[in-house]
Order: structure tokens, then sequence, then C-alpha cells
């Protein structure tokens, strides 16, 4: 919240800052599809951010990727994420985060062309070796494109390079898991969840290390955790219902699928995404494969 505080101090003294109301949308985006706000209290403002800032400056890259980002977690509107992206890049093509967001959000988890999501990541990380970030989305990418030997080498350089980053160590566990390597997958997502604050990503992707390695008690006890935080807080119900998944709780996973794509909820846009390797249990319910058709996403059901 107070990246959104910063940017609203910034459009107050400078209201045709466009690079300021840039920074505003994708606050809000980001708050929205890291589950921290409920859907309808970000996504509009980010929307609205966002058209503001192409109209003050429409020759910024920053601008059009804000756009993108808040017409696909916000609008559901692949059309025009897919076409402001790559206004985007064009006007810059060594701006990582949005070579990123269109990596992974746009071709990997809403398109599933996994081979162009990897290609763009390799872009943004030949763009900044050093980086993180670049080399956390990159190894997350191969992760779940099946590029395992490099996955492992990019999300293990990601946490030497940013020991202090949960989201490194999500990309690890992660990518350990799909290796299959459930030991230490759950070790370094526990190491996540401290770092993180016990943020409901690093729940659901030590949820997934439990239920892979035969420990579904474990699972239950974080779906417990969540369910008692939801009812002080927002949480997710995409992450609620990928959590009580891996907890072999089918009657709650659909009841919080459901809900998750009756408000829009942004992190159905990739947690719930069968081009990743979150939702894999969820697909196994034909009542959930009913919910992602009567939501549109007909071409999330392929094989």
């Amino acid at each position: 919240m107070a990246y959104v505080e910063c940017f609203e101090r910034a459009v107050k003294l400078d209201p045709r800052y466009a690079q300021a109301w840039a920074g505003l949308a994708d606050s809000y985006t980001v708050l929205g599809y890291t589950g921290l706000t409920c859907p309808e209290a970000s996504m509009p403002k980010a929307m609205e951010a966002a058209r503001r800032a192409v109209t003050l400056d429409p020759l910024l890259a920053e601008t059009h990727s804000a756009l993108a980002m808040a017409s696909l977690m916000g609008a559901w509107d692949k059309t025009e994420a897919e076409r402001e992206f790559l206004r985007a890049l064009e006007l810059n093509p060594r701006y990582i985060q949005a070579r990123v967001w269109y990596a992974m959000y746009y071709l990997m988890f809403s398109e599933g062309r996994m081979a162009e999501a990897i290609a763009e990541a390799k872009l943004a990380l030949d763009s900044d070796p050093l980086s993180s970030y670049a080399q956390t989305m990159y190894g997350f990418i191969c992760g779940y494109g099946g590029e395992y030997a490099q996955a492992l080498e990019s999300a293990r350089r990601a946490v030497e390079l940013d020991s202090e980053s949960y989201l490194a160590r999500f990309a690890l566990a992660e990518v350990l898991r799909v290796t299959g390597d459930f030991e230490e997958s759950v070790v370094t997502a526990e190491l996540a969840l401290a770092l993180s604050g016990r943020h409901a990503w690093a729940m659901f992707f030590l949820a997934l290390s439990f239920a892979d390695s035969g420990k579904p008690a474990e699972a239950d006890a974080l779906y417990a955790e969540m369910l008692a935080r939801a009812r002080r807080q927002y949480l997710s119900p995409a992450a609620l219902a990928v959590v009580a998944a891996a907890a072999a709780r089918e009657k709650e996973a659909i009841s919080h699928a459901r809900d998750a794509f009756k408000i829009r909820d942004p992190e159905c846009l990739f947690v719930l995404s069968r081009h990743g390797r979150i939702a894999t249990r969820l697909y196994e319910y034909p009542t959930f494969r009913e919910i992602v058709a009567a939501a549109g996403r007909d071409d999330w059901l392929g094989a």
C-alpha cells in the first residue's frame, strides 16, 4: 500500500506526470493479482490510472505496459492486453517488467504459448543477467515449459543474487516440485513462507509440495490456517481453491473456484490456468472443468 500512497502523492503534485500514473496503475494491479485486495477495490482504479497514463504519454513504454496488465488482470481483455504489451516492447525492447509480464502472464498462463514465453523471458534475462527478478521469472517459465535443467539453474541463480527475495524462493520451490524433488521443495517453500510473512502464494506452493510428497494432513493444516485468515481479511478464493484441492477437499475447492470466477479474481488468470502446474488437481474435477468452460476459457480444457 505504501507504493500506492507514494504514486498518489506524485500525481496529485503533478496530474500530468504520465510515468507516475503508470506506476499507480501497476501498484493497484499488483495489489489485485497478489491477493492483497479484493478485485473491486483495486482493478477499476488500475484501469483508470493506466488509461490516463497512456493518454498523457502514448510514447512511453511504461504506460502501455500498465494498460496491458490492467486489461489482462482486471478486464480479462486478452486482445487489448497483447496489443498494449507489444506496443510497450516496441517502444522499449529492454523494458524488463513488460517483457516478463508479457511472457509469463499473457503468453504462458493465458495462452499456453510456452516456446514463445520462454524466448521472451530469455530476452528479459539477456537484458540484465544480474537481475534476480529476471532469473526468477525465467526459472518459473522454464519449469512450467519443461526446460528443467535451465529452470533449476536460473531459480538457484535468482536466490544467489538475492537471498532475501521470497519471490525467488517461490520459484525455486516450485521448480523443485515440478522436477520431482519434493523434499527440498518443501524446505524451500517453508523458507519462502517465513520470508514472505506467510503470503498466500507461499502457502499454496507449500501445500502443493506437501500434497505431491504424500503429506495431505500438512496441506490440510495450511488450508485451515487460510480459512481462519479469510474470516478476518480478504484472501483470494483462487488461492483457497488450490490449497483445498491439495488437501483433497473437493467440495470446498469447487466452492472457492466458483467464488473466484464470480468476482473475477485476477489470480484466476494464472493460479487456475491449465498452462501452469498449480491447478492440476482442480482440473481432475469435472465440476471445475464446467466452471472454467462457463467462464469462457474453453481453451484451458485441451489436452
